[in-house]
């Protein structure tokens, strides 16, 4: 378990530092070689880190299993709870100044691994609670059940900490193809626009919304009668002046564009 979690909260540290420098690289602007934005890296990033983290996780799975088979695993309990109070602190420092960076940078990759952090820390303290057990066990005659305890705990990490990556890795699958945003912010937008064809006499709208990274990609298209409402540019811009103050609440960068025509084939 002191490898597992050692070897695991060091690449863990690793892909955070890689994260915090990446978010940095893509805050800085470049329209000239970037004329839509860097926020696709978000994802990038996130599924090469949680293709990592998977790695390890079923790798340790595999080996732990191999080993309760085997007869267990002798640790050294003194030396086993010093590790493990030690690596608890240390992930708490940790969680607390990516928690800290993630506000500065307001990046999603950076929050992600505050709250990866957090649960290293959660399972870091539920290592010593296990060590401590084990030492018990040594001392009231049950030795043998105290070399179960070191591959049991990998395996109950492991197969706690599994679901993280896997999630992770479908959710940035999702970004990258433009998979429509949540329910929630589909739903609001929708009911946004249903307004503001009422009010201005419009006959439909189209809206595409999508979540890149830390970016919100709105796209909406209005279908104009010869009785709307829209009559020149400035009401035009006064209805995205509607959809941009609306859509703030959100708080995440927009890349949004709103397109009025007459013919619906330019809106497909």
């Amino acid at each position: 378990m002191i490898t597992f979690d050692g070897f695991y909260s060091f690449i863990s540290l690793l892909l955070s530092l890689l994260a915090i420098e990446a978010t940095k690289y893509i805050n800085k602007k470049d329209m000239e070689k970037f004329p839509f934005g860097k926020a696709v890296l978000e994802p990038l990033l996130v599924i090469f880190k949680s293709l990592v983290l998977l790695f390890m996780c079923t790798s340790s799975l595999v080996s732990s299993l191999n080993q309760i088979l085997s007869g267990g695993n002798e640790v050294e309990t003194g030396f086993a709870l010093v590790y493990s109070l030690i690596s608890s602190i240390g992930c708490i420092i940790v969680y607390l100044y990516m928690k800290k960076s993630s506000k500065n940078l307001k990046s999603e990759i950076v929050k992600a691994e505050s709250t990866q952090w957090f649960m290293d820390a959660l399972i870091s303290i539920g290592v010593l609670i296990g060590f401590i057990v084990s030492l018990i066990l040594v001392n009231i005659g049950l030795g043998n059940l105290s070399k179960y305890i070191d591959p049991g705990m990998v395996i109950l990490s492991s197969i706690i900490f599994l679901p993280i990556p896997i999630n992770s890795i479908v959710e940035s699958f999702k970004e990258l193809i433009n998979f429509n945003v949540s329910d929630s912010i589909y739903e609001e937008i929708n009911i946004l626009l249903k307004e503001i064809e009422k009010e201005y006499v419009i006959r439909d709208s189209i809206a595409r919304v999508a979540k890149i990274g830390r970016e919100l990609r709105i796209e909406i298209d209005f279908i104009l009668s010869n009785h709307s409402k829209i009559k020149s540019v400035e009401d035009m811009d006064k209805v995205r002046e509607i959809i941009d103050e609306n859509t703030n609440k959100f708080n995440m960068e927009k890349w949004m564009n709103i397109s009025f025509s007459k013919k619906r084939k330019w809106s497909m």
